[in-house]
């Protein structure tokens, strides 16, 4: 990039192009995720008592993922050095088409649940659930990119009535044209979930293999592990290989990233910014064979102590440590205490110690013996 603000005379190469759309999306998914995945626990005893101000809380933390649209287009926009307006076009543009805030029509009489107010005619209501499609948020923000892109350096960007139409032509367009395209964007994750759901009818020990590499995998794309399991209902053993297969990659990450990256990036790993490693791990992709491995080994335990999971802890892995606190309380539910400890030590050697050590033993032979990568390659600043 040789300008200095995103204008006509910008000069497009595919990998600066690729690379600005990957790290300004893993910003947004990070921004929109990470703060209801650390405070999920803490908050929870203070919500179990009936503190409005801890239930209150957690609501607007879980709504921040519904935000990962807008969060996406804003990133994105500011990676490419855009206007104001470009990036309040950005964000609208993502935010609309992107799914994570839906509209239906309801008929007179409709009964808001919120003001209690009875509708006299039909009208259209508006909810937010989820993040959306996230590949889907991705390609409308690169869509947007070059519209804002071709309309500056053909259109001088509007002239003086950029302020009204910007947001009507680009904003409105692209979110249209989104909109259109969401439901074939969204049949790659159905058939991502498909293909998931294939393993499970397998044995245990190839499923939870499967499972685990296939989650390992999935944790450092746009898909969302947690979608694919919610899904898919994926519960059961196979949230538990699911949940490990996030620890295995979460583990190779740490391993390199405390070598080379700052302690905050390194710390936002540990508490769920596996995403936010996207632009290393499409630089080098060589390493995801490393985060494969890995999973393949950590999910022996799996199939050996039966390690279980619900399709809302399936995703998560280490993330608020939602995984391993789903399945050592399901281990030792309605148990006496002396049997309760018992059974949390598998829980601690299939979470903690089999993935740490075949974390290091992955990494390892990738980087000393096979050299197929180097700490560098996990350079990021988040």
């Amino acid at each position: 990039m040789t300008n200095e603000y995103f204008d006509g005379s910008y000069k497009f190469t595919f990998k600066d192009f690729f690379f600005k759309i990957l790290n300004g999306s893993a910003q947004g998914i990070l921004i929109g995720v990470l703060p209801s995945a650390v405070l999920k626990y803490v908050l929870l005893p203070f919500i179990k008592s009936g503190q409005s101000w801890a239930i209150d809380l957690n609501s607007i933390l879980v709504l921040f993922s519904s935000f990962i649209p807008i969060l996406i287009g804003v990133a994105i926009a500011l990676q490419f050095k855009m206007k104001p307006l470009d990036v309040g076009v950005m964000a609208i543009a993502t935010g609309a088409a992107s799914g994570s805030i839906k509209w239906a029509t309801v008929p007179a009489g409709f009964v808001n649940p919120i003001t209690g107010v009875k509708t006299t005619a039909a009208s259209t209501v508006y909810f937010a659930q989820g993040a959306g499609d996230v590949i889907n948020a991705m390609l409308v923000a690169a869509i947007g990119v070059l519209v804002i892109w071709l309309v500056a350096k053909y259109l001088n960007g509007f002239g003086a009535v950029a302020i009204i139409l910007s947001p009507l032509l680009i904003g409105g367009g692209v979110a249209m044209l989104g909109h259109f395209l969401a439901p074939y964007v969204g049949a790659i994750t159905t058939a991502i979930g498909n293909g998931v759901e294939m393993f499970t009818q397998l044995q245990p020990l190839p499923m939870a293999i499967l499972i685990a590499m296939a989650f390992a995998f999935l944790i450092i794309t746009p898909v969302s592990t947690v979608g694919i399991a919610l899904a898919i209902s994926l519960a059961g053993m196979g949230a538990g290989a699911a949940g490990v297969g996030v620890v295995a990659t979460t583990v190779v990450l740490l391993i390199n990233s405390l070598k080379v990256n700052k302690p905050g990036t390194t710390v936002a790993i540990f508490l769920g910014a596996m995403k936010g490693m996207m632009p290393a791990v499409f630089k080098k992709p060589i390493m995801i064979l490393s985060f494969l491995a890995t999973a393949a080994v950590s999910a022996l335990p799996v199939a050996l102590f039966n390690v279980q999971g619900t399709p809302t802890s399936a995703g998560f892995g280490w993330i608020g440590m939602v995984s391993p606190i789903q399945s050592m309380l399901a281990e030792g539910a309605d148990k006496a205490f002396v049997s309760h400890v018992v059974s949390i030590l598998p829980g601690i050697v299939t979470w903690f110690i089999v993935p740490i050590v075949a974390g290091f033993i992955m990494d390892y032979l990738f980087t000393k013996v096979f050299h197929m990568y180097k700490p560098e390659d996990f350079k990021q600043d988040m």
